[in-house]
């Protein structure tokens, strides 16, 4: 018998199969989903950084270089940053980049959905792009671990990234790093460095009205860049202020008068351009030591030796001074000549892409300008200068006289305007006086210096280095002549023969015969006759008078006495590295030094016999505040303070009565010594007062001649004093302290015996090692006529031909 009902459950059987098969199917989709998104999360997190990383979280710092001051000089760097705590961050700032960038910030956990569509809307309002879709965790994602390629990849692993920094970190530590990490425009890193470049200030100090610019600008740093786009900017900062209030960080009224607060950019500028050679010296030391990475992304605090007021006493002093000495070579023509067609407007557009080639018309007083030889007078030349014009009177061009560099500069005649200058000329010119209307500014003719030089000065005591100046422009050659080049030093290296002569038991008084000295060259039959720059003998002489006018042939004769090897070690004492020849020559500078360890050795004389090495850093500090290094002078003993003291009076006399007199006009207590070397190639002038030691030398990169009599009297010594007068102008005047062991004894300033009341010939008051002075004369003195004669007759016979000897 047939069930009733069975065909009913034929249909009842079916959907349960169909809705057992379709769950199976979905179960099946299901887990082919999670296990195709398992692999894909595999794939994209395989190769991705671990957030653990930021616990050791070190962005590229700048490393900045100090005066002694704590003035910063330089900032070495990849990415300009400096690292803040969140908490000297102000609180307008923090809620100004989260209103702007991520307004749940600190409510979603990595990703915002709800703010993906707030961003759209908003962006789709404005017509542009005004906010992102990223929150500020995955912006910090993306710039610490990715690139900024536009792919779904990337933004997956972006995504994933974020939620691992977000369970790793709280929100105010992702904030804080987030806010030291972005690029905030015009190399600016972080939010310190952005204050710095837009506002000259610290991220602290910023207004309301300044903070909401900088939020503004990570969006598009180029684009909203207020030294770029003033307007743009404004607009955006207008916008961060408006999101405010809607986020309730400000009222309307806030946001009203931020709006209305003028916005006074004062970028910071960059202070890689002060002291240029000390900088590069020491940044040269910090690659060699601690490598290129660490230099230029470490962060390093390196605090230098360096007083910038000095510093830049130095360059002026270096700067002027091979103007001058420049100008005695003589004028070496126009920069090039312009070919002026008398079409007015064709001849006006090529002068002023010469005058004014950045567009600025402002004409300054002191600023050297190039201009352009309009009209040619015989007591005044017409120049173009910016888009005016200038007068150059014969006064200001009175300077050029004939080019010959073996005639004295004073002897050679002037030339009139005719001679030097013809229309068309582009020549410098110096503003004297400026002219409102702009049409008759007062000008000087200028040259931009072929001579070189350089300029070192140490603090006496600690041998800390004070000043450097390699040279005129760094920009035109970055050679440091204070350090690298190895130049003779001539008579500035006879210091070191008279000390060696005064430990070998020699005095101030010790008489030597100035007459010929003649020794047997190097090749066969040749002879060596050193001459003094005179080319007069002078017969007995004492070793202050020999020193005070530097006398060469005395010079030789006490080198000769005492030891080409006692002066050579005596060198190495007071701290000379350079190589030096093993000769009689050396007594006379023939062998190359630097002008940095020569001064360091004169150093010794101001430093009562001490040696102190030059010092260029005091610390460097890394970017957790550990000292790295650490320096403080390291004195050891070099020769007696008696000697010394002895030394100091006689380059004393160098001043006050010998090749050293324009530096009396520095007006208090100095010793020095000049130098300078054959064909006038070289021109020294080292000198000390009791706190400062400074060195200049000047020459010629090819070694040619500076001139006829461009000594170091002439050329480096009003350097020198020039740099001091600004130096010392501050600190009291002080003597030279005279230790105990030295005494002061009358004598006779010719003879160097002791003075009685019978003296006739001037007298003076000389110094002496205790023990080391003259005593009454207890035999008549010798006939220093007789010695004289015997000497010549010795050293002419040297020269006599083979045949008649």
């Amino acid at each position: 018998m047939r069930e009733t009902g069975a065909p009913n459950d034929r249909p009842r059987r079916l959907l349960r199969f169909l809705l057992w098969g379709s769950a199976l199917l979905a179960g099946l989709g299901l887990l082919g989903g999670l296990v195709a998104a398992l692999a894909l999360y595999r794939e994209l997190a395989a190769d991705l950084p671990s957030v653990e990383e930021l616990t050791r979280y070190q962005p590229s710092l700048v490393t900045t270089v100090y005066d002694r001051h704590g003035q910063p000089l330089a900032d070495f760097f990849v990415e300009k940053r400096f690292l803040v705590p969140l908490e000297a961050i102000p609180q307008p700032l923090r809620q100004a980049t989260v209103a702007v960038e991520d307004s749940r910030f600190y409510t979603h956990h990595g990703i915002d959905v709800l703010g993906i569509l707030r961003a759209l809307w908003t962006n789709l309002r404005a017509g542009e792009v005004r906010e992102g879709a990223s929150t500020i965790t995955q912006q910090l994602a993306r710039t610490l671990f990715l690139t900024r390629e536009r792919t779904l990849k990337r933004k997956l692993r972006e995504v994933i990234l974020a939620l691992r920094i977000e369970r790793r970190f709280s929100k105010d530590q992702i904030l804080e790093m987030y806010l030291n990490q972005i690029f905030y425009g015009h190399n600016a890193y972080g939010v310190e460095a952005a204050a710095q470049t837009y506002f000259g200030k610290s991220v602290s100090e910023l207004t309301l009205s300044e903070a909401a610019l900088i939020a503004g600008l990570p969006r598009a740093p180029n684009r909203y860049s207020p030294l770029v786009n003033p307007e743009l900017s404004r607009k955006r900062r207008d916008h961060v202020l408006r999101r405010m209030v809607e986020e309730g960080y400000i009222t309307a009224a806030q946001a009203q008068a931020a709006q209305q607060a003028p916005l006074v950019l004062r970028p910071k500028p960059e202070p890689a351009r002060q002291a240029p050679y000390f900088v590069e010296y020491v940044r040269q030391y910090l690659e060699e030591h601690y490598g290129a990475t660490a230099l230029y992304r470490g962060g390093f605090a390196v605090h230098t030796t360096l007083d910038l007021r000095l510093q830049q006493a130095a360059e002026r002093a270096l700067r002027e001074g091979l103007r001058a000495i420049d100008k005695r070579r003589g004028y070496r023509g126009p920069l090039k000549r312009l070919v002026l067609t008398g079409e007015a407007a064709v001849d006006a557009a090529r002068i002023q892409a010469v005058t004014m080639p950045d567009g600025d018309p402002t004409v300054r007083v002191g600023e050297v300008l190039p201009g352009v030889v309009l009209e040619v007078h015989p007591d005044e030349v017409v120049v173009a200068v910016k888009a005016g014009r200038g007068l150059l009177p014969a006064e200001g061009f009175a300077w050029v006289r004939e080019a010959n560099l073996q005639q004295d500069y004073a002897w050679r005649r002037p030339l009139r305007a005719e001679e030097i200058f013809q229309r068309g000329d582009v020549i410098a010119v110096r503003v004297l006086a400026v002219d409102p209307a702009g049409k008759a500014h007062r000008l000087f003719l200028e040259q931009e210096p072929a001579v070189e030089g350089a300029l070192v000065a140490m603090e006496v005591g600690t041998g800390e280095v004070l000043a450097m100046v390699g040279g005129y422009d760094f920009a035109r050659s970055q050679f440091n002549r204070a350090v690298q080049a190895q130049r003779q030093p001539g008579s500035a290296f006879k210091p070191i023969v008279y000390a060696a002569a005064l430990e070998a038991g020699m005095t101030p008084a010790s008489i030597v015969i100035d007459a010929p000295v003649v020794k047997p060259g190097a090749e066969p039959d040749t002879y060596w006759k050193p001459e003094n720059y005179s080319e007069k003998f002078y017969g007995p002489t004492t070793l202050r008078t020999a020193l005070a006018h530097s006398r060469n042939l005395v010079t030789v004769r006490v080198a000769d006495k005492i030891g080409v090897p006692a002066v050579l070690a005596y060198a190495r004492r007071l701290g000379i590295t350079s190589p030096l020849a093993p000769y009689l020559s050396l007594a006379l500078g023939a062998s190359d030094v630097t002008l940095l360890e020569l001064a360091a050795a004169y150093g010794v004389f101001a430093n009562a016999g001490m040696y102190v090495p030059p010092l260029f850093i005091t610390r460097i500090v890394d970017r957790h505040g550990k000292v790295l290094e650490e320096h403080l002078p390291q004195a050891r003993r070099a020769m007696s303070p008696e000697l010394a003291y002895v030394m100091t009076s006689l380059l004393q006399g160098v001043i006050e009565h010998g090749t050293g007199r324009r530096v009396r006009a520095l007006g208090r207590p100095a010793a020095g010594k000049t130098g300078t070397t054959n064909e006038f190639r070289d021109a020294w002038f080292i000198g000390y007062t009791p706190e400062l030691l400074a060195g200049v030398w000047v020459g010629m990169d090819d070694r040619t001649t500076l001139g006829y009599r461009e000594t170091g009297g002439r050329v480096a010594s009003p350097i020198w004093l020039d740099f001091m007068r600004e130096a010392v102008k501050e600190q009291p005047i002080t003597d030279f302290p005279a230790p105990p062991g030295v005494r002061f004894v009358r004598i006779e300033a010719q003879s160097g015996r002791l003075a009685t009341a019978a003296t006739q010939e001037p007298t003076l008051f000389e110094a002496f090692v205790d023990g080391t002075q003259p005593t009454p004369a207890a035999t008549p003195p010798p006939d220093l006529r007789r010695d004289i004669h015997r000497l010549d007759r010795e050293q002419f016979s040297a020269i006599q031909p083979r045949a008649e000897r």
